[in-house]
């Protein structure tokens, strides 16, 4: 299998076998999440409370995970267009830069966040009954996320070559681990909270070195000595695609520190509680739709560098289609299911009666959220960093924010439910924006090919 394939195999059968390893992947890193949570709020005595303070942590963890987007999801659009190109070599040396850099972000990233512990805890909404096991959470974690930096930068090395199944192992591993390691420590080990970090340490480092056995292996790009270095030339174009998810997951940083600090304040833990779960049941019923919008990227990318635009077309209709499908699906059942799925997550407790219609009212919107996010991610793959980074940018600090601060103040008699509508809101402006940039990118493209022929 090489990367010829992206630009001659059938558009249906590629998209499949390009997206199905990746929507696994995703369904694997989400998964592990969830269970990782259910076990957590499921702790004798503390459990509801515990998964409070793991969602104080969240905002925190989603920072480094804005740095894995920065390093990681840039590569397949950048190394696409370079291999689509007959440039071999350049992206040898891209892997090495990119290797190196890595290491370097992860370094920094686990000493900057052992230094301000306890300063981001408060930050992100710790109140005195959740602070020390969120820091303790995040002490024993932040390794093993440090480490999610350089596994997510070596995957799409993988997938771009069209080992999308090696690509999918890299991250399965550590997943498969975590979610073995998570009820031994936590329950048979007595660990609690601290239990459940020590597992995602322990998962995230295993997956790490699983990558760079994996690329040493397979594909015609490898781990090179002479060529791990620093060379901005190689580096910045990877990072100029990659600040804008980057951008998006800092943002949604910010907007988690202030829905913890307008929650906290307007209903105490348990809005705290209800927003962490709204948030992990966002990102894990989006899993579709994320490996379908990365796994698609190298055929746009790569199509794109080779001039075909059909070929590009036709993948960018595929993706929008299962998109709408899968997100309307999940609108439907989560109006109707939603009390059962809020007690499989969090059990029964206090915080079920006030989450259940605010984990409502979040999904009311969600096959708009999903269809700009895949589009979003379709612009990335046509090489517009600069784009997508001022969409994201403007989603967070334009409009969700500032419904934040609005919508409470308009209704007074439910005031945090004004928290849990900014999203809503604010999706449907940025997904009708973005949608219309979409299609008038890809027309402008259409016509540059007529005019060619």
């Amino acid at each position: 299998m090489t990367d010829q394939r992206l630009g001659t195999e059938p558009i249906r059968r590629l998209f499949v076998s390009m997206t199905v390893p990746v929507v696994l992947q995703q369904l694997l890193m989400l998964l592990n999440n969830v269970v990782d949570r259910i076990w957590i709020a499921h702790i004798p005595d503390v459990g509801q409370l515990a998964f409070t303070a793991s969602g104080v942590c969240v905002p925190i963890v989603y920072m480094i995970i804005a740095l894995a987007e920065l390093t990681g999801t840039g590569i397949s659009s950048r190394v696409g267009l370079i291999l689509g190109q007959g440039h071999h070599h350049q992206a040898e040396r891209t892997l090495g830069s990119m290797m190196a850099f890595s290491i370097l972000l992860a370094i920094l990233t686990l000493l900057l966040v052992e230094v301000f512990c306890p300063e981001l805890i408060r930050i992100f909404g710790g109140s005195p009954q959740t602070a020390a096991m969120a820091e303790c959470y995040l002490r024993i974690s932040t390794p093993g996320n440090a480490a999610c930096i350089i596994s997510s930068m070596l995957a799409p090395f993988l997938l771009v070559q069209g080992y999308s199944n090696e690509a999918l192992f890299v991250i399965g591993s550590g997943i498969v681990i975590n979610m073995i390691l998570d009820p031994i420590f936590i329950f048979l080990f007595g660990w609690g909270i601290a239990g459940a970090a020590w597992a995602t340490t322990v998962a995230e480092v295993t997956s790490a070195v699983v990558a760079i056995v994996m690329l040493a292996r397979v594909g015609n790009l490898r781990i090179r000595m002479k060529l791990l270095s620093l060379d901005w030339r190689h580096i910045v174009p990877c990072l100029a695609l990659g600040t804008a998810p980057m951008a998006m997951m800092l943002a949604e940083t910010a907007q988690m520190g202030v829905y913890n600090q307008t929650l906290y304040h307007l209903a105490g833990d348990w809005g705290v509680g209800t927003m962490a779960l709204v948030i992990m049941l966002h990102d894990f019923l989006f899993f579709p739709v994320r490996g379908m919008a990365y796994g698609s990227q190298p055929i746009t990318s790569y199509n794109l560098g080779a001039g075909k635009w059909q070929r590009v077309w036709d993948n960018v209709k595929l993706l929008l289609a299962f998109t709408l499908v899968w997100s309307m699906m999940v609108c439907l059942l989560m109006m109707i299911l939603t009390e059962p799925v809020v007690r499989l997550v969090v059990g029964d407790g206090p915080m079920v009666d006030y989450a259940v219609p605010m984990v409502r009212l979040s999904f009311v919107v969600f096959f708009v959220a999903t269809v700009q996010f895949a589009s979003q991610c379709t612009l990335q793959a046509m090489n517009r960093p600069v784009l997508t980074f001022w969409i994201g940018i403007s989603r967070t600090l334009l409009l969700l924010v500032p419904f934040v601060w609005l919508l409470p103040r308009l209704l007074t008699d439910h005031a945090d439910m004004g928290v849990f509508l900014a999203q809503p809101a604010t999706d449907v402006v940025v997904g009708t924006v973005t949608v219309i940039i979409l299609f008038k990118l890809l027309q402008n493209y259409k016509n540059i090919q007529n005019n060619k022929v």
